[in-house]
């Protein structure tokens, strides 16, 4: 019986154990595709969203074989996502490429893939429909594609180099309230617009950023303004899918599009920073990765005034609203609860807290809060509603009083106060305890009780067994079921246990991210581009070959100096390259070659020779750039 006892708690404790323990689940891995139908020559953009634990390593090497009856003609483009499901955080990448159809059909694309701990995981496969060309002009949008705008010239489909005025074909609507006097740059700007630039803490100020183009680009990356002395929401659901419209910035006619409005409400005084939009573009005209910034917008922030201020104002408040209470139930019993729910509806900067009436008797409970707000039209609106268990040790009719909202309304320039009323609730004294129920039964009626102890007592021994009257064998009582060393090792199996496990999942989980570690380093990924580069040329691709060579010479400067070269400008990377200690020779040699393969990428007539010349130098580059990394760890 002891062993069978024992053996059931230690297999329990094992099995709490092992629920513990967090497993590691593999990546999870979807494919969208952007449309399902499209024209003969339209581009259409696959996407593969990889997302893994939150602490795992990151999925690497996305890949996506060539479909039959479409070219890939740009990508993949990567960026990061982090997402929220059920409360647990998960991160991983995106990534897009871009394709394109020349015949009618059925195209099928294969399912992508990454690489996460040395092993590949696939999405799913599509299918895509592809008509006859209609003839008509498709105007394409630079942000409807994944990553924001700019993907469009990124893969060298920009719609345009330069805009006039007297294009032949139909062009968007010319916007007289976008022109600007003067413009920042030629080619690609981003301009800020508040809609005032004064006002008090809680109100909400509209800043909105559009992006001026007249030249073919395509985003590299986009950084929000960072608004830290604001609340901020976003008041465009689909960013991106803003209609075009030209606009005159200087002498120059541009395509314009709204790239993101906020709702900004301030939370401070002082002449408070928006911050800029910022995007990082590449195209003929600007160069790689060149950025461009919108205006850092200064909005000066003031406490409404202090004259006709209500009580219990409190700063932020601001906007238009009004109160209504539901109380349940009306009638309870002395000691009980109720619930009171108060919603505030209307708009701007809702309040976080309501001020509830504070009276003898009456404990309000921290309230639940709910809210539906959101962007309805050019305003943020919608309710918050406060819900409050409150409890009534009084009897009678108690009035519950009265909850006041005092607020700013910036559009009259005066105070307003929203109030309800919440009514009486009846209160019903609770039963009084009967004397006769709490005191004990008569010794009379009680057994074992002593006549001599004072009426309404229980004599404590009477419930004692009666003493012994003949002598007998002893009888020792029965051990306990832990004593003595079974004892200690119940108590020292669940540490031990724990420990062992802990240390186990540890070990597995270093392992597998110095695998993963090695299977995504600088050098790995180099020769695996070199190795693409190789079989581009076998299959006389140009444009791929120019770009596993690009790939495997910024890994290689990446390995060799730690420098994230696609962010540097190729005019600038022999110095930087120069400067983090490579040799001058090998710094000229390595521009010199990025700049041969980004021409060559366009050029149709390259010879098999020139082909298997950017092969062989771009061997000895990447060589030649890895053993700086060598040399540098030693």
């Amino acid at each position: 019986m002891r062993a069978g006892a024992l053996a059931w708690i230690l297999g329990a404790q094992a099995a709490i154990v092992s629920v513990a323990t967090i497993a590691h689940a593999e990546p999870q891995v979807t494919t969208h595709v952007r449309a399902r139908k499209v024209e003969v020559g339209e581009p259409f953009s696959v996407q593969l969203s990889a997302l893994v634990t939150n602490g795992e390593p990151m999925p690497s090497d996305p890949r996506l074989a060539p479909p039959a009856g479409a070219t890939i003609q740009g990508g993949p483009a990567i960026g990061t996502s982090v997402v929220a499901i059920n409360g647990n955080m998960r991160v991983g990448i995106d990534v897009s490429w871009q394709l394109v159809s020349n015949a009618p059909g059925r195209v099928k694309i294969p399912a992508p893939s990454v690489l996460w701990s040395g092993k590949r995981f696939s999405g799913q496969a599509v299918e895509v429909e592809v008509v006859p060309a209609s003839g008509r002009r498709r105007p394409q949008s630079p942000f409807l594609l994944p990553g924001g705008p700019g993907f469009l010239g990124q893969f060298g489909l920009g719609g345009f180099d330069h805009f006039t005025d007297d294009d032949d074909e139909p062009q968007a609507a010319l916007d007289e309230k976008l022109e600007l006097k003067t413009a920042p740059d030629p080619y690609v700007f981003v301009h800020a617009h508040a809609d005032k630039k004064e006002a008090v803490i809680g109100e909400q100020v509209t800043v909105s950023f559009y992006l001026y183009r007249a030249s073919a680009v395509g985003m590299d990356d986009r950084r929000d303004p960072t608004a830290a002395d604001f609340l901020r929401w976003s008041m465009l659901p689909n960013p991106g899918t803003e209609p075009l419209f030209r606009a005159r910035a200087g002498s120059r006619t541009y395509m314009v599009q709204l790239a993101e409005r906020l709702a900004l409400f301030p939370t401070r005084t002082g002449d408070l920073h928006v911050g800029p939009l910022r995007f990082w573009f590449t195209g003929r005209q600007v160069g790689r990765h060149a950025l461009r910034e919108s205006e850092d917008l200064v909005i000066r922030v003031t406490e409404p005034p202090r004259a006709g201020r209500p009580p219990g104002y409190a700063l932020g408040d601001v906007g238009r609203f009004s109160l209504s209470a539901t109380v349940e139930p009306r009638r309870l019993t002395q000691g009980g609860s109720i619930a009171v729910t108060v919603q505030v509806k209307g708009s701007g900067n809702f309040p976080q807290t309501l001020a509830v009436p504070a009276r003898t008797g009456i404990d309000w409970l921290d309230p639940e809060k709910r809210e539906s707000i959101g962007p309805q039209g050019a305003i943020i609106s919608g309710y918050r509603s406060f819900g409050y268990v409150v409890r009534i040790q009084e009897a009678g009719q108690v009035d519950l009083g009265k909850i006041d909202l005092p607020y700013w309304d910036p559009s009259s320039k005066r105070y307003e106060v929203a109030s309800v009323e919440l009514g009486k609730v009846d209160v019903a004294p609770s039963a009084a305890p009967d004397p006769a129920a709490s005191a004990s039964a008569s010794p009379s009626a009680t057994p074992g009780a002593d006549p001599a102890a004072p009426k309404g007592e229980v004599d404590p021994f009477a419930t004692l067994p009666a003493p012994r009257a003949t002598l007998g064998a002893f009888i020792a009582p029965s051990a306990p079921l832990f004593d003595g060393a079974s004892l200690y090792l119940v108590i020292a199996a669940p540490p031990l246990a724990y420990g062992l496990l802990a240390t186990a999942a540890t070990g597995a989980r270093r392992l597998r991210s110095r695998r993963a570690a090695g299977a995504s380093s600088p050098t790995r990924l180099a020769n695996v581009a070199l190795d693409e580069a190789d079989q581009a040329r076998e299959r006389g691709d140009t444009k791929a070959l120019s770009a596993a060579v690009e790939r495997a010479i910024h890994h290689a400067i990446k390995a060799a100096t730690d420098l994230e070269s696609r962010g540097i400008l190729l005019d600038d990377l022999a110095k930087e390259l120069e400067d983090a200690g490579v040799a001058e020779d090998l710094a000229a040699r390595t521009r010199g070659l990025l700049d041969e393969a980004s021409a060559l990428r366009f050029d149709p007539g390259a010879s098999p020779a020139s082909l298997e010349e950017l092969s062989k130098r771009g061997r000895a580059v990447v060589r030649d750039l890895v053993a700086v990394s060598g040399r540098a760890r030693g």
